[in-house]
């Protein structure tokens, strides 16, 4: 007599693409951290404070906790999603987002929203389309605060069009699907055709926007995204007093609405080159001396990639190495 084999397990038949990602993510670390500026970093680093270097870095991996909260504000109330599991999903993922360009950082976002955190396709969209709203909305309200505070040079300005009209025309489209899908969904389904399925399909989504539908999460999520931003803020100043440049809030400010334009498409691995560049910029733009300038550039970028890339490298790792019961 045969026995047909037991079905995977939801822990079993994710082995793969988890161990797959390992592979892809430690291949892109050693392509991407040896082009990383290491000895221009240790040699202004040998000048600066290194208590302060210490408090840059732990303000950023502040970010971390406060992102793994705001995704789990953002999955739809038919799912539960523990902490820890979130925390490392969104590890993993701002690992991938920091080291590879094009979107293979909101792609594996997804992937582990699904295979992790056990969220259906839909529900996975949704948080990241949100994500990416509150995202858009801190960057618009840091340029706002900025705009209080110093001049914006030219070159700002001319982003920050294109920003205001992305984020809202986001926002229209997603409460439109947040309170408008069941409608949209019957009247594409009024008249059958592939696409009108397909595009009835996505209507579907919007049953998961919750968080657009009640204010009181919509504050909350608000807040934690202010809050990542305040802890990148926090991650700058430190910098600027490893350095001993006097810390300003305008500069800092500054330096992040600048960043909030330049890095708006991730055309480069860690945005290596445009990072350095616009913190550059707005430092000379502010008076610092090039020397300086350039020294901070490269150090506040180092200090923001570390916490992302080795938290995330580190949780996926130990659990590839971690020891799996056999097979029944």
């Amino acid at each position: 007599m045969t026995t047909s084999a037991a079905p995977l397990s939801p822990r079993q038949s994710l082995r793969w693409p988890l161990a797959l990602g390992w592979v892809g993510l430690t291949i892109v670390l050693i392509l991407t951290v040896p082009d990383l500026p290491w000895q221009r970093a240790v040699d202004h680093a040998k000048r600066v404070q290194a208590g302060w270097l210490a408090a840059a870095v732990l303000a950023n991996l502040l970010i971390l906790p406060l992102w793994a909260a705001e995704w789990r504000l953002l999955v739809p109330g038919a799912f539960r999603v523990g902490y820890a599991r979130m925390f490392e999903v969104v590890s993993v993922t701002a690992a991938v987002l920091n080291s590879v360009p094009f979107f293979a950082g909101e792609a594996s976002g997804v992937a582990l929203l699904i295979g992790r955190a056990g969220l259906s396709r839909g529900a996975a969209f949704s948080v990241l389309a949100m994500d990416q709203l509150l995202v858009g909305l801190a960057k618009l309200a840091l340029i706002a605060a900025t705009a209080l505070y110093v001049p914006l040079p030219g070159w700002i300005r001319g982003g920050i069009l294109s920003l205001v009209g992305a984020v809202f025309a986001l926002l229209a489209i997603l409460l439109l699907l947040a309170h408008r899908w069941t409608h949209l969904r019957d009247q594409l389904l009024g008249r059958r055709s592939r696409i009108r399925e397909l595009a009835a399909r996505v209507m579907t989504w919007g049953a998961h926007f919750d968080a657009l539908r009640e204010p009181s999460r919509a504050w909350r999520l608000t807040a934690l995204a202010l809050a990542k931003k305040s802890a990148e803020l926090l991650g700058v100043l430190a910098v600027q007093m490893a350095f001993g440049v006097e810390p300003t809030l305008a500069g800092a400010l500054l330096v992040l609405a600048a960043l909030s334009i330049t890095t708006l498409l991730p055309v480069a691995p860690a945005n290596l080159g445009v990072y350095e560049a616009t913190v550059f910029a707005a430092y000379r733009f502010l008076g610092i001396p090039a020397e300086s300038a350039l020294g901070i550039a490269i150090v506040q970028h180092l200090c923001f990639l570390l916490p992302a890339l080795a938290t995330g490298y580190v949780l996926l790792t130990v659990r590839q190495l971690r020891p799996r019961p056999p097979f029944v």
